[in-house]
């Protein structure tokens, strides 16, 4: 499963222009977004660079304390580079963790009213020990893709008013590594310790892809051909993602990871950019760009073959949507 390795269009995407810089995002003054775990990282450059465009954007994470940092930290910033913006930022309490919650949050969002235009599932959990959530998921694979799933499908009423709209998933190269046969084993995400941390992080972001596929899938079925969903991969990147991986992989390995990612690794300003062409850019609706994968910066990449069976797409759509209904988390 390191196809990639050998894909001469992944390395030519090392050498071509980039496909999409910050000065082409469109003016966004009538549009509303929202960008999970914009409090830090890719997710916090992704929220700075809509709402300096005029996005009323919401910066949905479960620390409450630090979102109010970001948002203040962004006013500040704005204040200073783009004085004519009066920024509208507001916070949106998200646990991707716990369920229930996720479906509050999404509750919390629609009683406002408001359209929403672009959904940014930005959040995310890189290496962690083992562990099941309260809802019986190992908890990478609950955060970075059961909760995200939820979101979106309780959202997804309002994404299709107000379309033409965007979904924008953050996957990672990690979707084509060290997975085991078959890509998702589905009986065992409720056995925390089936797997090693890295088999738990890659299968996640190989079922942010599944599910962008499928999805994508039913919209366009349903006649909703202005609602574009795509993954991304945004590069290695400067983020906390990693910053607690010393109690899972130890102390010597994790100093090589870290320094390895100050070295060569991208700002989380630059790995933003990749997401911000698929919310943003008028290109994906010219070309009707959705169920598509894209890596730095903007360029469409076939994904790994795991990724692109379309049988392991609809299992893990059936999968994640059962769930859901079977703890009434989403209607009938």
């Amino acid at each position: 499963m390191l196809d990639f390795v050998y894909d001469l269009d992944y390395w030519k995407t090392y050498v071509q222009p980039s496909n999409f810089s910050l000065d082409q995002i469109p003016n966004l003054t009538s549009k509303v977004a929202i960008v999970t775990g914009a409090n830090t990282g890719l997710g916090y450059e992704t929220a700075l660079e809509l709402a300096r465009n005029g996005a009323h954007v919401f910066l949905a994470c479960r620390n409450r304390t630090k979102a109010h940092a970001a948002i203040e930290r962004m006013e500040r910033e704005l204040a200073e580079t783009a004085p004519a913006i009066y920024p509208k930022l507001d916070f949106l309490y998200l646990d991707l963790a716990d369920l229930r919650t996720v479906a509050h949050s999404a509750g919390e969002f629609l009683s406002k009213k408001l359209p929403l235009h672009i959904l940014v599932n930005n959040a995310g959990l890189g290496l962690s020990n083992p562990k099941l959530t309260r809802d019986g998921i190992e908890l990478v694979f609950a955060v970075n893709h059961m909760g995200h799933f939820l979101f979106t499908q309780l959202l997804l009423p309002s994404l299709i008013q107000s379309q033409p709209s965007r979904i924008v998933c953050v996957s990672s190269m990690a979707h084509e590594l060290n997975l085991p046969e078959g890509g998702i084993q589905f009986g065992t995400l409720g056995q925390p310790d089936s797997e090693l941390p890295i088999v738990n992080y890659n299968r996640s972001k190989l079922a942010n892809i599944l599910y962008v596929k499928a999805l994508a899938r039913r919209l366009a079925k349903a006649g909703h051909h202005k609602v574009y969903v795509n993954a991304v991969h945004p590069g290695y990147c400067g983020t906390d993602i990693d910053n607690n991986i010393q109690s899972t992989i130890g102390y010597v390995a994790a100093k090589v990871v870290l320094k390895t990612r100050e070295l060569i690794g991208r700002t989380p300003a630059d790995g933003a950019v990749t997401q911000l062409y698929c919310a943003t850019s008028q290109e994906i609706e010219d070309k009707n760009l959705s169920g598509r994968y894209f890596v730095p910066d903007g360029h469409e990449l076939r994904p790994g073959p795991y990724a692109m069976d379309e049988d392991l797409q609809e299992r893990l759509f059936k999968y994640s949507e059962d769930f859901m209904l079977k703890r009434r988390l989403l209607p009938e």
